[in-house]
């Protein structure tokens, strides 16, 4: 594109270039006569320009004064020009034109105060209700998409609006909900976790990809109904605006459990698995090292007991050639990779913090660094920022197997049971939980080592991919729920 202020597009003179990207440029203008206007110019070539068009389609019915309004469309062999209401000048005029959106409000200003967050919810959510009640979802809300026109919070960017249900997997990393990631349509409960993070980002400053850390002087009992709507919509489906709005009233609303949805998985091949060490290589040992417990806390090798020598011989003759196979396999990492014999390794997995894949799947998405896998680690320190391309390869590897949420209580028991145990040794080659419990570990710092690098390294993707694998075939339901071992490790 060679645009330059002064130029005449659509009966309006250009004035000045507000952004632009791979799609196209947005200009403020000024229209024939003298209204100022945004006009979005997009090369007219390709999927986003067909997404930029259904979006525009689907949303010609809504009509909200919390909504954008487009005022004018025109299609051409080469560009698309959209022309809409303009953001206000948060400058008020005093140099360059800024356009007053909530991404530049919290450049300005660091955060804004819980009277300004709260006001701005009440108009978004009045805009939501119109574009819900057309069975359309937004998809996309963020501070860059949230404007002042006329001093009034406007919902913005028509370009990923679909019917509710029907959409691919688009969006900004961050604002996606864990449903989404799992490759569900998007429906009004993820545009409302959208808004709960973008409540995070108004509330604290900080980028979503900090969430959930705070600053220092955000506390809990500060605006405290404005936390409650943040923490609720996050970690539960909010499913209406009229259930929003109760959460910023300090009212909480009944959330139903629904069926997490599982993707078919079909088992793959595993590779040798002396090639799996690789990925753990020289990390082993600083991960066991950063990893140890306090010496009161290790549990000094004894003599096998018969008791445990028993369980072991009946788990080695389940009649289940897969399961034979996948012992075999794991056991066989387990021994290479030094950490059977490992008491420091062993104590540490009794007491380790498992993650569900929903938390896990947020976590690679906030583009800070390591140890951010580690619930345990504190602070989640900022190390290098990754890519927007290679947190999606990671969340893809993750979801191509669905990465199986752990039955946390069913991981507490074994931890108890192995606690104190004399044969804890014996603890990687007779519970598979356990089993997929160290899997996990390493996986988990495995990916951690991927973001702190920004890329993967060697042959890291394929190892990592097989770790996956391997955990996945221990926990996933559709394998029997591991009858094999309550049947025989009780």
């Amino acid at each position: 594109m060679d645009y330059k202020t002064g130029d005449k597009l659509c009966n309006c003179t250009l004035l000045e270039k507000c952004g632009n990207g791979s799609y196209g440029e947005v200009w403020l203008a000024e229209d024939v006569i003298g209204t100022r206007v945004a006009l979005k110019i997009i090369k007219n070539d390709g999927r986003y320009s067909e997404r930029e068009l259904t979006g525009l389609k689907n949303y010609k019915e809504c009509n909200h004064p919390n909504l954008l309004k487009i005022r004018y469309v025109e299609i051409t062999q080469e560009y698309i020009y959209c022309t809409m209401d303009a953001a206000d000048d948060l400058n008020k005029g005093i140099g360059k034109y800024q356009p007053d959106t909530l991404a530049n409000r919290l450049r300005k200003y660091g955060r804004l105060d819980g009277k300004e967050i709260t006001d701005m919810l009440d108009g978004l959510l009045s805009g939501l209700e119109e574009l819900h009640k057309h069975g359309l979802v937004h998809r996309d809300i963020k501070p860059d998409n949230i404007l002042w026109v006329n001093g009034r919070a406007t919902l913005a960017d028509v370009g990923l609006i679909a019917v509710e249900g029907a959409g691919s997997l688009v969006g900004t990393p961050g604002f996606l909900s864990p449903r989404v990631l799992e490759g569900n349509p998007a429906e009004a409960s993820d545009d409302f976790y959208a808004l709960g993070k973008v409540i995070y980002c108004a509330l604290t400053g900080l980028a979503v990809s900090e969430y959930p850390s705070l600053p220092i002087d955000v506390t809990i009992s500060m605006d405290a109904n404005l936390n409650k709507a943040l923490r609720e919509s996050c970690s539960h489906p909010v499913k209406s605006t009229a259930e929003f709005r109760k959460l910023l009233n300090g009212k909480s609303v009944s959330v139903s459990s629904e069926p997490k949805i599982r993707n078919p998985f079909p088992i793959k091949k595993l590779v040798m698995v002396s090639g799996i060490v690789v990925l753990i290589g020289g990390g082993v040992y600083l991960f066991i090292q950063q990893q140890k417990m306090a010496e009161k806390h290790i549990v000094q090798p004894v003599p096998v007991d018969v008791e445990a020598e028993g369980k072991l011989a009946r788990l080695q003759n389940i009649d289940n050639d897969f399961q034979k196979e996948l012992q075999s396999n794991v056991q066989t990492f387990f021994r290479q990779s030094g950490w059977l014999d490992n008491v420091n390794v062993l104590t540490y997995l009794v007491n380790y913090e498992v993650m569900d894949a929903s938390s896990m799947w947020e976590l690679i998405s906030l583009g800070s660094g390591n140890p951010r896998l580690q619930p345990s680690a504190g602070e989640y320190r900022k190390t290098v920022r990754t890519s927007t391309s290679l947190e999606i390869k990671l969340l893809g590897m993750l979801h191509g197997v669905h990465y199986p949420d752990f039955d946390v209580a069913k991981v507490q028991e074994r931890q108890s049971y192995w606690k104190n145990r004399a044969d804890i040794k014996l603890m990687l080659t007779t519970d598979p939980i356990m089993q997929a419990v160290a899997l996990d570990a390493i996986i988990r710092n495995g990916i951690n080592k991927v973001l702190e690098h920004g890329s993967f390294r060697d042959n890291e993707e394929a190892e990592l991919k097989n770790l996956i694998d391997l955990r996945h075939a221990l926990l996933d339901p559709e394998w029997g729920k591991l009858q094999f071992m309550s049947k025989n490790l009780h």
